[in-house]
């Protein structure tokens, strides 16, 4: 008698792929990478936060450093008025990315996505007149916004 392993494979795949379904929960918080776009004519207003070493941020080009303690009511002063929260984030190039993860989880209370801005999109955003930087969020998002 000559047994064959190919339905016990599959039937080893399945309950496996179930088994995974039940046993897996992905939590945490959506980050996208931000991309380059040709620019617009809608009302998104860029909110850009950099994450300085020695523990500082600045957010657009406000002179003020904000420790990142501050972000979250910061985050919440600007956003307070707007239909879309989303930031772009960026950070000095020598800081861990356990840093940065920490200015993620407070910022994720005060928005729905966070898109890293990498240097590469940063440089060539720079050198392309008419191209902008695109925060890369899903179509749902943008065509019916969670807030009125």
């Amino acid at each position: 008698m000559r047994l064959n392993a190919a339905p016990f494979a599959a039937l080893f795949l399945t309950l496996s792929a179930i088994a995974a379904g039940f046993f897996h929960t992905a939590t945490g918080f959506a980050v996208r990478i931000a991309r380059l776009e040709p620019c617009g004519w809608d009302d998104r207003r860029v909110v850009v936060v950099q994450v300085l070493s020695r523990g500082g941020l600045r957010i657009n080009t406000e002179a003020q450093v904000l420790q990142r303690e501050e972000l979250e009511r910061r985050l919440e002063q600007i956003f307070k008025t707007r239909v879309y929260r989303y930031i772009f984030l960026t950070s000095d190039p020598d800081l861990p990315f356990g840093e940065v993860a920490q200015v993620i989880d407070s910022a994720a209370k005060q928005v729905d996505y966070v898109s890293i801005l990498t240097p590469s999109v940063m440089n060539e955003a720079k050198v392309w007149n008419g191209i902008c930087i695109d925060p890369n969020l899903p179509r749902d998002y943008i065509a019916h916004p969670p807030r009125h």
